[in-house]
């Protein structure tokens, strides 16, 4: 369990990640610099506001998150940094944190407290896709705080890791990221767990990804396969059309890679 104020410096630190959940920390470490992580909260990056570009821009006035109705100025305009999964018509700003993308595929769990009491409330169900109502980034109700993060350990026998693909080195966000975590017993996948991040409106389960995988072998067939799967229903404007290969490559990369199998 991590307080909501906890630092991100402290869980990269913390021994049972280091040990039980490198995913984490390796999406902790390529999210921000060390002075970063020893400022920024864990709630503060569940909460963080998208990087797009229109909504940061007040002389833009066509942005549907900023003003529901106006429109969505980066589906006519330059959209590299966007999303390609999870999006509608009324917007597809992407959500940028790194962090995410680990605790969507463990499972993690916000607990809050506010005036109606506390809840427990998944991390797959903390954010709402856009829809016709972008506006809308969270669950989270008037006067409602998080006060930790559940964060499952995977088991004693899980590999795990995150891969991150960026324009630069030096902490920029990401074009394509994922997160998995494998249990492989004698070639064979008992368990999956896949998330990405980079192309969701939303951080992304790929759980029609971890359906392919489990029981199949770990190869880099089945790894194609299941990127092709986590893909699927892609929306893409002219700017975001790479992100498509660019994931399924990032899928497969990480997949070879945690499961110590040769490209």
């Amino acid at each position: 369990m991590a307080g909501g104020d906890g630092l991100l410096e402290e869980l990269a630190a913390d021994p049972a990640v280091i040990e039980r959940l490198p995913l984490v920390r390796e999406a902790l470490l390529a999210g921000a610099s060390t002075q970063l992580r020893n400022m920024a909260t864990i709630g503060g990056n569940l909460l963080q506001r998208t990087r797009c570009r229109y909504f940061r821009d007040p002389a833009v006035e066509a942005c549907n998150k900023r003003e529901r109705g106006s429109g969505c100025a980066a589906r006519t305009g330059a959209a590299r940094m966007h999303a390609i999964l999870g999006t509608s018509e009324h917007c597809i700003a992407l959500h940028a944190s790194d962090l995410c993308v680990p605790l969507v595929a463990l499972d993690s769990v916000v607990h809050t407290q506010g005036p109606n009491g506390v809840r427990r409330i998944p991390l797959t169900e903390f954010y709402p896709t856009p829809g016709d109502t972008p506006d809308v980034e969270n669950v989270l109700e008037h006067g409602e705080l998080i006060t930790d993060i559940e964060v499952p350990l995977l088991p004693g026998s899980a590999r795990s890791g995150y891969l991150k693909v960026r324009d630069r080195v030096s902490y920029e966000f990401a074009l394509t990221s994922a997160g998995v975590a494998l249990v492989i017993e004698d070639g064979v996948i008992e368990e999956a767990r896949v998330a990405l991040g980079g192309v969701g409106t939303i951080p992304w389960r790929a759980r029609d990804a971890e359906v392919i995988l489990r029981g199949a072998p770990a190869t880099t067939e089945a790894f194609g396969s299941a990127a092709e799967a986590a893909l699927e229903g892609s929306s893409t404007v002219p700017g975001t059309a790479f992100k498509v290969d660019l994931a399924k490559r990032t899928v497969i990369r990480i997949l070879q890679t945690v499961a110590g199998v040769e490209p």
